[in-house]
Order: C-alpha cells, then structure tokens, then sequence
C-alpha cells in the first residue's frame, strides 16, 4: 500500500479543501450567530468574557478551510493505514471494497465515536482553563478508539488465517467483537469527558446545527477519500493492464 499514501494524502488536502467550503457555506452563519448572541451576552452582562486578538470573519473563512485540507491529510494518512489492515484481513476483496470499510472504520473510530464523547461546541462555549485537558483526553480517547479498532481489524485477520470454521469461527468474530465493544465502553467511561456546559444564552437548536454540520463534514471527507483513492487507482489498473496484465496489482499490493 505505499504507494496509496501520496494518494490518499493528495486527495485528502483537496478534498478537504472542498469540504471547507462547505462549512464556509453552512457553517459559519451559524457560528456568526453563536458570536453575536455571545456578544449579546456580554453587553447584557450574563457572563463576563475575557476577549484577546479579534480575528476577522474573512480570515475565519480561510482559516477554515485551512483547517480543513490539514485535517484531509491527517486522514488520508490514517485511511491509508487501515485500508492497508483491511487488505490484510480480506485480501480477495477489491480497492473498492477495501477503501469503503477503511473509510468507514475511520469514521467511526476518529469522528462518530468522539463526537459522541466530546460533541464540538459553537463559539462561546468552552473555558480557556479547561482547554488543554479537554484537548488531551480527546487525544487520547482517538488514539484508543482508533487502536480498538486496528486490534480488532487484526483479529479478523488472524480467524481468517486460523482456518477455523463453524462454531469456531462464529465463536472467535463474537469474542473479538466483545472485546472490541469493551474497549470502546471503558474509554468512554475511564476517559474524563468535556466539563464545560452550555450557557443558558446559546439556544438547543443552534448546537444541534453546529454539531450536525460538523459531523457531516467529518463525513464528506472519509466518503471523499475512499471514493477518490479507490477511483485513482483503478483508473490506473486500466490503464497498467492495457500495457502490461502482470503489473495490474502494483498500485494495490505495492
């Protein structure tokens, strides 16, 4: 799979790229919104806000999508390992099938899981003195869930290649899915979780679209990654194949 890793991180970068513009789009207005009931807040006095360096609503947007092409290639990079694990464990499957549960696997483990555990918040909500542990257990609470699901990517690997059928096998996917599960339900209840609430200022509706759109965002960049590497590189089969049949599984196997 080496050769899936400029790949996956080229397209990761421009894919996010895109996806920024989406945020920009559906995003910021209400992140705009968030700011001015923030702003509202302060003048009516509901809460006293330290305000540092005010950053600009354009350099907002680029810092966005910014934000974005980095986060695309940290995926991509992350994408390009578990396609590489999912390779191992299914190995007659093709690209497309590979890319789709490497794509989803990261979802769940990088985004969905964590978003659960630490939903992102508007502007306005969070404390500066809680930041770094906030950032910190987050750290750690992917690192764990991502590592959860490579072991459990490697244990299906290791029942395939174990040669047990029947009772045996069906016995040795639910342990692995047990511990899996474990896992994941230790992390989220061992793992300190976000201590700042939302102000009583700050409407339901608002959060819900802030993290929706967020989500969807994490979404569009797996979805946009898998569907990109995987149409590169057969694209590239076709064309290695024409000219020469025996190399048809460089880009794949190499």
């Amino acid at each position: 799979m080496r050769s899936v890793l400029p790949v996956a991180v080229v397209m990761g970068a421009i894919i996010g790229l895109l996806v920024g513009g989406f945020l920009n789009v559906f995003n910021v207005p209400v992140m705009e919104w968030a700011i001015s009931l923030e702003e509202a807040a302060a003048a009516s006095g509901a809460e006293e806000a330290e305000r540092g360096i005010v950053i600009g609503l354009g350099v907002q947007r680029i810092g966005l999508v910014t934000g974005l092409a980095v986060l695309g290639i940290i995926f991509g990079a992350v994408f390009t390992g578990l396609c590489h694990l999912v390779r191992l464990a299914a190995p007659g499957w093709n690209i497309w099938a590979w890319a789709t549960i490497a794509a989803g696997l990261g979802f769940l483990s990088v985004s969905l899981l964590t978003q659960v555990k630490y939903p992102l918040n508007p502007p306005g909500v969070g404390e500066g003195s809680s930041l770094l542990a906030r950032q910190g257990f987050q750290f750690l609470f992917v690192a764990i869930s991502l590592l959860a699901v490579v072991g459990g990517t490697l244990a299906v690997k290791a029942i395939h290649q174990s040669g047990s059928d029947g009772p045996v096998r069906f016995l040795s996917y639910t342990a692995a899915a047990f511990v899996y599960g474990l896992v994941v339900v230790l992390a989220f209840v061992l793992i300190p979780g976000n201590p700042d609430s939302i102000p009583e200022w700050i409407p339901q509706s608002l959060v819900v679209l802030f993290r929706t759109f967020s989500l969807i965002a994490h979404l569009l960049l797996w979805v946009g990654i898998a569907l990109a590497v995987a149409g590169y590189i057969s694209y590239n089969q076709r064309g290695i194949k024409a000219f020469d049949p025996t190399k048809s599984a460089t880009l794949v196997s190499g």
